[in-house]
């Protein structure tokens, strides 16, 4: 019969010491040179000289005031890294969304169903909350059928600014003329003046969030330009306009 072994229990490793850590920064001198966004946290003694005066010495150190302004350089640097990389993402993922947007509309097979597209499933894409399709047409009142809304000859130039393609809005309200009853989810918003032919009427697509930053006025506007001259392209395309 054989007997066995005893089962020995794991421990858990123990903490370091303070003197193992001294033996491990002696034999690696280089490590904050490695490792510098540890002397953001790591404290650093006060001097204390023999031949300072108490009633106000003239030896100054200047050790601590080195490692004061070196943690918060590195503190300011680690926060600008920071707020680059969620720019950064920001900015890739408005891109995606602009991108899946265009690649919609662009396969769209007719007319109806590219309006479709943009009353309905551009606000999934473009991960928002209304989407309108304005449409300058004569003194009627606003009326609206599937997203698509009909204001009078003038009205947009009113809304948004003439020699503007696309307006960002942050903190607003919105317009029943344009969203109709999807207004009250509207607290900042996008609109894209679409120049469909020289000589008819022009047509808005207004784009909202319920929050108030989505869009603001410290945005580019490159990628929403870029749709709106996709819009055009596709609109006189499927109408057989003149470009």
């Amino acid at each position: 019969m054989t007997s066995k072994a005893p089962r020995t229990e794991t421990s858990e490793p123990s903490e370091l010491t303070d003197a193992q850590v001294v033996r491990f920064l002696r034999e690696n001198p280089d490590f904050l040179e490695r490792y510098p966004q540890l002397l953001s946290v790591i404290r650093a003694p006060e001097r204390q000289f023999e031949d300072a005066d108490e009633a106000g010495g003239e030896v100054v150190d200047l050790q601590g005031a080195m490692l004061s302004r070196m943690r918060s350089e590195l503190a300011q640097r680690e926060e600008q890294s920071s707020e680059l990389i969620d720019a950064s993402r920001a900015n890739l993922q408005s891109q995606n969304r602009v991108h899946a947007a265009v690649i919609a509309i662009l396969s769209a097979r007719s007319l109806d169903h590219m309006i479709e597209i943009l009353t309905i499933d551009l606000a999934g894409l473009l991960n928002v909350d209304a989407v309108a399709l304005c449409l300058e047409g004569g003194m009627v009142t606003p009326t609206s059928a599937q997203g698509v809304r009909v204001v009078p000859v003038g009205t947009i130039d009113k809304i948004l600014d003439v020699s503007r393609t696309v307006s960002l809005r942050e903190n607003v309200e919105g317009d029943r003329r344009i969203y109709g009853e999807a207004a009250g989810l509207v607290r900042s918003e996008a609109m894209l003046r679409l120049s469909v032919r020289e000589d008819a009427p022009c047509a808005l697509l207004a784009m909202g969030s319920r929050e108030p930053d989505r869009f603001h006025t410290g945005q580019g506007s490159e990628l929403l330009t870029f749709l709106a001259r996709i819009l055009e392209h596709s609109i006189r395309t499927w109408l057989d306009l003149p470009r």
